[in-house]
């Protein structure tokens, strides 16, 4: 599912005052050929005229800067809790190509809450440009910078015990800046967690994107928790809330830590990185409780090491849940010890965890690839060079793919008319992922070959957001429905 250009679900529930500029994840073909993966800022404004102007900051194809791209009076449609970008006029480009004068340019796009995805073709040219200002990486994933919680400190973005509920403040600080760093890293700083021992109980040392709750005195107990609550109105203190907006859908998350086991202590340390939609969730759930909003799992044990090491742990999908509501935060929590209260009872010897860049990987693996909703003959995601017969060339709306692992990818085309080729680079949804496969068109406008009725896959119907039936061509909103019972909903 092209979910990096689907409407985010978490963005819908409320729309925002739009932000003027935009940090956008940037992917450029130019002629088919992908540009190294690139960040720029886009600013986004309504104009006199209800219609909005956006202006790309620096921009750059196929190696050649270009500079300030400006496209002014693009056409804006409101409704169902986003805006509809729309553009087909011209635009004029700078530096080595401003020789070329106006060329013709189309533009979709939305601006959902603060999100905003683009998706801009100039055909001229060969460039096919899509950006997008998704979260996909976990806020304060490096730990180089710091706020205070009381007289302690916490990492941007992350929580310890002295910003907690309940009991919480009465605990030892369990978080510390540190300059230990493995090699690997371009940063300075890393965490070190400590356990702690309180009431002759062993409390962990504990990190989290979310927050921490001591309501019991019982080490095991669910009162005893980390959770997410987005209805909180709570900041730490850096004025951040106590949650890590979130829209990815990675395939694992990796990090760097040692660790060593303090005073008659033999358990590892524990990550736990919960992928959550909309809604209260909190780890461990009270006994009884199934949370219905928990998109995916990664956990793992953290064993003993004196040496830096990285590990990288998958991610769990419940595609049910997938499939129906798409994330809004990420709970990501480490602790020194995996089992509650088991943890050293040493106050001169504790547990000591350092961690350092936590990073989400996105590396999709396609089972399928569909053109016009048919299932490409014998295709895996190994073989890249297919013979097919089409009835007419395909846009990058026509062509999906389906992935494994949860990740989700999207497809930027480029035909070579004179051979005959199609290039379709596949990118994975935080765009810094490219691979290409080419297929050998045939077109004939009688048959279609090499691509097949997908038995389950099929496409049942399409309905525009009010619940209307559409076409394949139908723009906006489309709610596609099939036969193997998933829904995908893309703006086109």
């Amino acid at each position: 599912m092209k979910k990096i250009f689907t409407l985010v679900a978490a963005a819908l529930m409320s729309l925002s005052s739009m932000a003027d500029t935009y940090r956008c994840g940037l992917a450029v073909d130019v002629y088919g050929a992908p540009s190294p993966y690139m960040q720029i800022d886009l600013t986004c404004d309504k104009n006199a005229d209800g219609k909005y102007d956006i202006l790309l900051k620096d921009f750059s194809f196929g190696g050649m800067p270009v500079g300030d791209i400006t496209i002014n009076n693009i056409d804006a449609t409101s409704g169902f809790g986003l805006v509809h970008l729309t553009y087909d006029g011209t635009i004029t480009l700078g530096g080595a190509w401003a020789a070329v004068g106006p060329l013709p340019t189309t533009l979709e796009g939305f601006v959902a809450g603060d999100l905003l995805a683009i998706r801009l073709k100039v055909p001229a040219v060969g460039v096919n440009v899509a950006l997008c200002n998704q979260a996909t990486q976990i806020y304060g994933a490096d730990f180089e910078n710091w706020h205070k919680a009381g007289t302690s400190d916490e990492p941007n973005g992350w929580h310890g015990i002295k910003s907690g509920t309940g009991l919480a403040s009465f605990a030892g600080a369990s978080a510390f800046i540190s300059d230990d760093v493995p090699a690997e890293s371009t940063g300075s700083k890393s965490v070190k967690l400590q356990s702690g021992v309180t009431l002759g109980i062993s409390a962990n040392g504990t990190i989290t994107t979310g927050r921490m709750a001591v309501g019991s005195m019982t080490p095991a107990s669910s009162d005893n928790n980390v959770f997410v609550n987005p209805n909180s109105t709570d900041v730490d203190g850096n004025g951040d809330p106590f949650y890590n907006t979130f829209n990815g859908h990675p395939t694992s998350i990796s990090l760097w830590y040692k660790f060593k086991n303090g005073g008659d202590n033999t358990y590892p340390a524990m990550l736990s990185a919960n992928i959550i939609g909309e809604g209260y969730f909190q780890e461990p759930a009270p006994e009884g409780t199934a949370y219905e909003n928990l998109i995916a799992n990664a956990a793992s044990e953290l064993k003993a090491t004196d040496e830096w090491q990285k590990v990288t742990i998958p991610f769990i999908y419940n595609k049910e849940v997938d499939e129906e509501i798409d994330p809004a935060s990420i709970l990501v929590t480490i602790n020194t010890c995996s089992v509650p209260g088991g943890g050293s009872k040493s106050s001169s010897n504790p547990d000591v965890l350092y961690i350092d860049d936590v990073e989400l990987n996105y590396a999709p693996v396609p089972t399928s690839m569909t053109i016009f909703d048919k299932e490409v003959e014998g295709f895996s995601a190994d073989n890249t060079t297919y013979n097919i017969t089409l009835a007419e060339i395909p846009t990058d709306e026509d062509i999906d793919f389906e992935c494994a692992n949860g990740d989700n990818a999207f497809a930027l085309i480029h035909y070579e008319e004179g051979n005959n080729t199609l290039v379709v680079n596949m990118y994975n949804e935080e765009l810094k992922y490219v691979k290409t496969y080419t297929l050998n068109v045939t077109i004939d406008p009688t048959g279609i070959n090499g691509v097949a009725n997908s038995s389950n896959h099929s496409v049942v119907a399409r309905y525009s957001a009010n619940g209307q039936k559409v076409s394949k061509n139908a723009k906006g909103l489309v709610i596609t429905r099939y036969a193997d019972g998933t829904v995908k909903k893309t703006l086109k």
